[in-house]
């Protein structure tokens, strides 16, 4: 039998922790950073006290952008808007609706994007998703630093119980040793 010794075991506990540390570096770097992603927060017109969302749909060279249909899916309604070529921001007086249930964007060419748990009082910038990647980096990103952080937080304890459980089978076969 295998008999790890106590510097193997020692590793056996230590390297999953660190592993775990590197995967949180990730997301702690981006939910702890200090500042505004735009240059100039954006000041909305809603009334004091409403909840509202807005959507930028930027000029796209190669992909025409104007026409994008952009629907959000409240809790008893939906309401819908649409970029054209004088105005590239939409912006949703949510009054008293404090979550969005969906957002449902239509690009010109008929391709739809369904995004939820988008955070509200806030502006968010679209793209044309030219690839997959850029479908799941639009999700990865309207989601926030939050939701991201959770999801680094679950693989890191799982590396953590993986590297526990080793650590408890280094054990057992040392006891039968």
């Amino acid at each position: 039998m295998l008999t790890p010794s106590p510097w193997k075991r020692l590793f056996l506990f230590l390297a999953p922790l660190a592993v775990a540390g590197l995967l949180l570096w990730i997301p702690m770097q981006d939910a702890l950073e200090v500042g505004v992603p735009y240059a100039n927060p954006y000041e909305v017109n809603v009334p004091e006290g409403h909840h509202w969302i807005a959507f930028s749909v930027p000029e796209d060279d190669v992909y025409p952008t104007e026409g994008t249909t952009i629907a959000v899916a409240l809790e008893f309604e939906t309401v819908e808007g649409t970029i054209g070529l004088d105005s590239r921001t939409l912006l949703f007086d949510l009054e008293d609706n404090e979550s969005v249930q969906e957002v449902i964007i239509t690009w010109p060419d008929g391709r739809e994007q369904h995004f939820s748990n988008i955070p509200v009082n806030d502006l968010h910038e679209l793209m044309y998703p030219k690839t997959i990647n850029d479908t799941l980096a639009a999700q990865w990103a309207l989601r926030g630093p939050f939701f991201r952080f959770w999801i680094w937080a679950a693989v890191a304890v799982l590396v953590i119980l993986f590297g526990l459980r080793v650590l408890s089978w280094a054990q057992i076969q040392e006891a039968h040793a």
